[in-house]
Order: structure tokens, then C-alpha cells, then sequence
């Protein structure tokens, strides 16, 4: 791969290439798949990220719309189209967005608690705005991309891949949380 080019496998297909099997028979030290370098690499970009969340929110959601035009559908409650870069409710939710993974990043070294807010997250999407698990995986995209675009040479190959592993891990417990929760 050259240096300075982004290419970003599916996060998920990390854990098929390497067998690994779902996350919930796992024990809470899961997150032991990330190394220490990996989760200061993380926290470095997020801290770098998460210093302007509804800007960068904002640019992950309308990036979304772009580049995954089909999960318009699933926003009901903001608008799609039109001046999308001085809407407030596109702010709002991009920060909402920033809010969350924040939680998680917060929670790199307790998966039994990253475990609860991914569940309460998919259960949300799930069975309240009929959200397939699958735009996970287009909003993690996003961001990967998001991060390339604003950090340029910061986020290296090396940076990549640590997201990538965590994107990993988020879409297994999302796709696990989405199986095992049903509408009540």
C-alpha cells in the first residue's frame, strides 16, 4: 500500500479474516484485541476530533448523505437536502453522533460498559427507527474518511488500521446487540 493512501477494508471483515468469533462470548476483556498503541491512537484523534463535535458531526452526517445516499430514509426527523452545512438539527445530530462514539472511546479499557451503550444505541436504531445494522458500517466508513480528510498525514496507515480494529469490534457487538434485541 503506499504511503498516505486509505484503503479501508470492511471493519468487520477483520474479525472473518482472523476468525474471530462474536464478541458476546467474549468476556469483558475483548477490548484486549486492541493494543496499548492502538487505543493511544485512537485517543489521539478523537481528542483532535472531539474538540469541535458538532462541526465534525455535521461533516460526518452530510458525508453520509453523500456518500450513502440510501440512509436518507432512515431520517425522519432532519432535513436530507437542501443548505444541510447551516441546518441546527444536522448539527444536533452530528453532535449526538460525536457524543456517542466519544462514550465508547471513553470506555476503551471497560468493554462491559461500551457493551451497554452500543446495546442501548442499537436497540434505539433497531426498533425505533427501523435502522438496519448494516448503516453502522456506512457511518464508520464516514468517519474513517472524515478523519483522513481532516487530518491528512496524521491519520496514517498505522492510525487507520487501530480504527479499523475498533470499528471492528463496534460493528460485532452492534450486529450481535441487533440479533438478540427484539421489539418489546
Amino acid at each position: 500500500m503506499e504511503a498516505g493512501s486509505l484503503s479501508v477494508a470492511p471493519a468487520a471483515s477483520l474479525f472473518r479474516r482472523n476468525r474471530i468469533p462474536a464478541l458476546r462470548e467474549h468476556p469483558p476483556g475483548i477490548m484486549a484485541l486492541l493494543t496499548h498503541a492502538d487505543k493511544k491512537n485512537i485517543q489521539h484523534i478523537w481528542a483532535k476530533l472531539f474538540e469541535n463535535p458538532e462541526e465534525n458531526g455535521k461533516t460526518v452526517v452530510i458525508k453520509l448523505f453523500k456518500d450513502y445516499p440510501e440512509t436518507k430514509a432512515y431520517f425522519k426527523t432532519i432535513p436530507t437536502e437542501g443548505n444541510l452545512q447551516e441546518d441546527p438539527l444536522v448539527r444536533f445530530h452530528g453532535r449526538r453522533v460525536m457524543v456517542a462514539l466519544n462514550q465508547v472511546v471513553e470506555n476503551l479499557d471497560n468493554w462491559k460498559q461500551a457493551c451497554r451503550i452500543l446495546d442501548r444505541l442499537a436497540d434505539k436504531h433497531k426498533n425505533v427507527h427501523q435502522v438496519p445494522a448494516m448503516n453502522f458500517q456506512s457511518i464508520f466508513q464516514v468517519i474513517l474518511s472524515v478523519c483522513k480528510d481532516l487530518l491528512g498525514n496524521e491519520f496514517s496507515i498505522d492510525v487507520s488500521l487501530s480504527w479499523e480494529k475498533l470499528f471492528g469490534l463496534l460493528s460485532e457487538q452492534i450486529n450481535a446487540s441487533y440479533v438478540s434485541t427484539s421489539k418489546s
